[in-house]
């Protein structure tokens, strides 16, 4: 991968991000589900990976997400739950037996 974006920041996300980047790849990390992770100095040296924090972004930033989004050119993996599902979905990530992000769809 050339970019992953870690929204969760459970540590083991950002870890596994760092293990799988390309060489001269970003980690970008937003999410602070906690407040530490350790991470393997080897693939971060190897790899020549950058990891960089971000906040977010600006309105602008987001609105610009949105505008790519709509081309189709960006893909994300994303499975989809009802909300009868959400306690199954939950053990489903703990297990760590979810690609991409699990979303709830409320109808």
């Amino acid at each position: 991968f050339d970019v992953i974006i870690d929204f969760a920041g459970f540590g083991q996300t950002t870890a596994d991000a760092v293990d799988v980047i390309r060489r001269d790849g970003t980690v970008v990390l937003v999410g602070m589900g906690r407040l530490e992770a350790l991470i393997n100095t080897r693939s971060l040296i190897l790899n020549q990976c950058n990891l960089r924090g971000s906040n977010g972004g600006t309105k602008a930033d987001i609105e610009g997400i949105y505008e790519y989004m709509a081309t189709g050119k960006l893909n994300p993996k994303l499975t989809e739950i009802t909300f009868d599902e959400i306690s199954d979905g939950i053990d489903r990530l703990h297990e760590g037996k979810v690609e991409g992000r699990l979303v709830a769809v409320m109808d």
